[in-house]
């Protein structure tokens, strides 16, 4: 069990000048928004609820005869949407030693990382149901995720047409006429350094402000759009086309997974290696995927972990080679009805009771039971791109 105590955060029984923990420029909750499709009433318990999704009629465009009597058109079947519930929260173990020994107020202090934290995780597990759709595009000219560079940014014509696939499939538009699309900063960044006439900022250089073109919380409209720039929209890796990276002094830590980089190279290591970058080399697995990057403490020796074993011996004389991967972000684009959303239990911050022999030790969290899923497709787009900034 961890406790947040007076070590954990000793920075708060020290000498200080100020007596108020400060909580600056914290995101807000974003993607729950979208969720406008819930359950009108959840009569019964259960672990999941299932939404109907009513397909539309044929188009009528036939003449009737004046004395004709139309047949009846039979409803097709219903699709479904399930949404499974589920349990979700955090805590924090706070001592009664850090109360009576810091120059702050915890309780609230710690109550603002609780709620900062349950909103961050929430905003992540709905995301990761958004993000599943099949809907896609691809930044450039490329055709999968795996091939996306830092180069393949996103621009104006990929706004333009994943809007434009949003009116063909009849979305309805969140705001006005405007669908909602979430952002990373990064991205956000190269829409916005687009250049000519086509970019954004020629073309809000000459909108007027008092047209309304800014909503409240969003950077801007754009192509048919408003968008909403949060950092935690999705980013990961991909690994292919990507320039190498070389070095020759390494000696062997182990003979399966571990490989110490000597002085020299050590500091080129690790400041360009990350985790999930590729090594290769002259006895080592191809494509071996850096699941861990160590330096040791007070010297320069950096040791790499790699997924998959060695396949001979390595030298010192060996030339490892380590692949930059490309994060790759994923930019989303909403209609209405893009996400469903059902509830058991509102998330909300819990002060759990104080059970310990002497009450000393108080729980602060959060809890909710709840879950989402996707449910109109033909509402929701997502742009899988790189970042010129991505790499800084």
């Amino acid at each position: 069990m961890a406790f947040t105590d007076t070590s954990a955060i000793s920075g708060l029984v020290q000498t200080a000048y100020d007596r108020y923990v400060e909580f600056a420029l914290r995101s807000q909750p974003m993607i729950r928004a979208v969720a406008d499709k819930k359950p009108v009433q959840q009569a019964m318990p259960g672990n999941s609820v299932v939404f109907s999704l009513y397909n539309d009629l044929s188009a009528a465009t036939s003449t009737l005869g004046e004395t004709t009597d139309p047949d009846a058109v039979a409803l097709s079947n219903v699709d479904t949407v399930s949404v499974t519930l589920a349990e979700y929260g955090n805590a924090a173990l706070v001592t009664r030693k850090l109360q009576l020994f810091s120059l702050s107020d915890v309780d609230p202090a710690v109550a603002d990382i609780i709620a900062f934290n349950m909103a961050d995780s929430l905003d992540v597990v709905a995301q990761n149901a958004l993000r599943q759709g099949t809907n896609v595009i691809y930044g450039g000219t490329r055709t999968s995720t795996a091939t996306i560079t830092a180069s393949d940014t996103v621009d104006s014509a990929d706004i333009r047409k994943v809007v434009a696939k949003l009116r063909s499939n009849k979305a309805v538009p969140r705001s006005g006429s405007l669908y909602w699309v979430g952002i990373h900063p990064e991205v956000s960044h190269d829409l916005r350094a687009e250049s000519g006439s086509i970019g954004w900022r020629d073309t809000h250089q000459h909108t007027d402000a008092s047209l309304g073109n800014l909503f409240a919380g969003t950077i801007g409209t754009y192509e048919g759009a408003f968008f909403v720039e949060n950092a935690r929209m999705f980013s990961a890796k991909s690994g292919a086309n990507q320039s190498t990276l070389a070095t020759t002094a390494v000696t062997v830590a182990g003979t399966a997974t571990g490989f110490t980089f000597g002085v020299a190279s050590s500091a080129v290591i690790a400041t360009r290696a990350e985790v999930g970058d590729k090594i290769n080399g002259t006895g080592i697995a191809t494509d071996a995927i850096i699941s861990a990057i160590t330096t040791v403490a007070g010297s320069s020796v950096t040791t790499i972990t790699v997924a998959t074993a060695n396949t001979a011996a390595v030298t010192a004389t060996t030339v490892v080679t380590v692949t930059p991967v490309t994060r790759v972000f994923s930019t989303l684009v909403c209609g209405k009805q893009a996400l469903a959303e059902a509830v058991s239990q509102e998330p909300g911050v819990v002060i759990g009771p104080v059970t310990d022999r002497l009450m000393r030790f108080r729980p602060i969290g959060w809890y909710g039971v709840l879950g989402w899923n996707r449910y109109r497709e033909d509402a929701l787009y997502r742009i899988e791109t790189g970042s010129s900034i991505a790499a800084l």
